[in-house]
């Protein structure tokens, strides 16, 4: 009988301790909440004070969809006084702008191919003082000039060189 007296004596004190407990949660989230409302109307003005704000003239840039077409496996030659030193196998990605334009350039790759490798077959592709070492901005704009000329409108924006190998 001692066990059972102890045993109530002791759920007694608990459950006014959960009370308490959640009293004391909910007057803090209320405080708390309270406190972050009157922090963030000081911060805001009030909303009372309303200056005008000067408006920038602001230029949309047209909105374009990048698009890009791969261009694998070329194989270029790396010619110096009429001999070919070795032969450089490059993928290029073309960046177009939608997937109209994309699909003319996807059309016309083989074109864009042939006119490259007739261009490079005489042309150095390498570097004046040092033949072996490729030019990449010269070759960049040179094929994005090839490109635009084989498609007869200026379709291609950018020229990436993606990877290149010298055999």
């Amino acid at each position: 009988m001692a066990d059972e007296t102890e045993d109530k004596a002791e759920d007694a004190p608990k459950k006014g301790s959960k009370k308490l407990l959640i009293i004391g949660l909910l007057l803090g989230l209320l405080l708390g909440g309270g406190g972050g409302v009157g922090a963030f109307m000081m911060m805001g003005g009030g909303g009372e004070h309303v200056e005008e704000e000067h408006k920038e003239a602001v230029v949309e840039e047209p909105k374009t969809d990048p698009q890009f077409v791969k261009l694998e496996r070329m194989t270029l030659p790396l010619v110096k006084n009429n001999k070919v030193l070795g032969q450089m196998v490059i993928d290029f990605s073309l960046e177009v702008d939608g997937t109209d334009n994309k699909m003319i350039v996807i059309r016309n790759l083989p074109e864009i191919r042939d006119a490259m490798l007739r261009h490079y077959s005489d042309t150095p592709l390498g570097k004046a003082d040092s033949p072996r070492s490729v030019d990449y901005p010269r070759l960049k704009d040179t094929l994005k000039k090839i490109s635009n000329k084989s498609l007869h409108d200026p379709l291609v924006k950018r020229v990436m060189v993606v990877q290149a190998r010298q055999f």
